[in-house]
């Protein structure tokens, strides 16, 4: 279990976004991880995928946001095909950025949304790693 745990956290190492899965910007306790690796993951070629959900407030949302677009500026280039961004009032609302490929040279991912509810603001991260393309995610989570 500790091994899994290691190789999470080096799968995101040097990812602005790991600290909010780390617990940095909002309580560890009050976000929903998962973390699934290995073959259950073969059919849509990746190797890892971590997501964390939380509730955030106003200010949360905005640290969250920054750490997200840090992150971004290591995207493998600023061609518009290896991304998908949707803004509103200024805040990010929806991305999905191909980072430059891992050490192992697989692709990764990180993926940002956010909904607005009047008090709150329900955000999703998430980090994924593989042989996956950005076309193939579109067409696995039917985003075209």
């Amino acid at each position: 279990m500790l091994i899994s745990i290691v190789l999470s956290v080096s799968a995101q190492e040097g990812l602005r976004i790991n600290d909010v899965f780390e617990g940095e910007v909002i309580a560890k306790q009050f976000i929903q991880e998962s973390l699934v690796k290995g073959d259950n993951l073969a059919p849509y070629n990746l190797k890892v995928l971590h997501t964390a959900k939380c509730i955030a407030n106003a200010k949360e949302r905005v640290t969250i946001e920054h750490l997200f677009e840090e992150d971004m500026k290591e995207r493998i280039s600023d061609d518009d095909s290896n991304m998908e961004m949707e803004s509103r009032d200024g805040h990010l609302y929806y991305a999905i950025v191909q980072l430059k490929n891992s050490a192992r040279g697989t692709h990764r991912y990180i993926c940002y949304q956010c909904r607005d509810r009047s008090s709150h603001y329900d955000i999703t991260l998430v980090y994924m790693e593989g042989k996956a393309s950005l076309a193939d995610l579109r067409k696995t989570f039917k985003k075209k």
